[in-house]
């Protein structure tokens, strides 16, 4: 298990992060969903951020913020039935009825988001799925069912079993380039995380978030900047 450093941030020019916009999109089962949108600079990556449950698009703000710093773009989901991502087939729908099979479909999203991104010129070669909690085991299904194969993943407290959606069976699928972190004072995912770097091999770091759980990791010094370091491989 190799650890990443979470070095103090460095002083780099500011990026313009007004241009952030919202957009909207829809899944191959349709789903209407909406998303904040940054485009890249010319080359970079885009993150595809996927949050956790009864959360939003916008617990990614920390992250989002040193990704635009760095030239990175980013495309934040509000999955299926959360936040702005309100209807199905044009009905209402909501997580907090969602069965098993309902959570397992939610990889769609992330599929659709890829696919979105391709049309606007950015390959999956340039994309890193990017995900919290059960948007974590998510991402790691779409990027081992979808089509579409991003360069990278990011599984910030993953866990082997989240509503039906099981980290394990997709992992022998995963890219290449995978990065894992937990926190100790989260055990199930600390756990979790562990067995999934192990089963991973030489493809997968570890990073240790000191504290939190998915997105409440980015609390820690350091984290968003190696997140977004380890991505661009430096």
């Amino acid at each position: 298990m190799r650890k990443l450093l979470l070095a103090a941030a460095l002083a780099l020019p500011g990026v313009a992060f007004g241009q952030q916009k919202t957009v909207a999109f829809d899944t191959a089962d349709g789903c209407r969903l909406k998303a904040y949108y940054l485009a890249p600079s010319s080359g970079a990556y885009v993150f595809v951020n996927t949050h956790g449950l009864g959360s939003g698009k916008y617990e990614w703000a920390p992250l989002q913020e040193e990704l635009a710093r760095r030239g990175f773009g980013y495309l934040s989901l509000d999955m299926r039935g959360h936040g702005e991502s309100a209807t199905c087939a044009g009905k209402p729908v909501s997580y907090k009825l969602f069965t098993k099979a309902d959570w397992g479909a939610v990889s769609h999203d992330i599929e659709a988001a890829a696919a979105w991104l391709k049309k606007k010129g950015v390959p999956p070669a340039r994309q890193v799925f990017c995900g919290a909690s059960i948007g974590a085991n998510l991402s790691l299904k779409a990027a081992a069912e979808g089509k579409l194969k991003p360069a990278a993943l990011v599984l910030l407290s993953p866990g082997m079993d989240y509503a039906g959606v099981k980290a394990g069976d997709y992992l022998a699928d995963a890219p290449a380039r995978l990065l894992v972190a937990a926190s100790p004072d989260d055990p199930y995912a600390w756990q979790s995380a562990g067995a999934l770097v192990k089963a991973a091999g030489g493809k997968a770091s570890f990073a240790d978030g000191r504290s939190g759980h998915g997105a409440n990791m980015f609390k820690t010094p350091g984290m968003t900047e190696a997140i977004v370091k380890w991505a661009g491989g430096r």
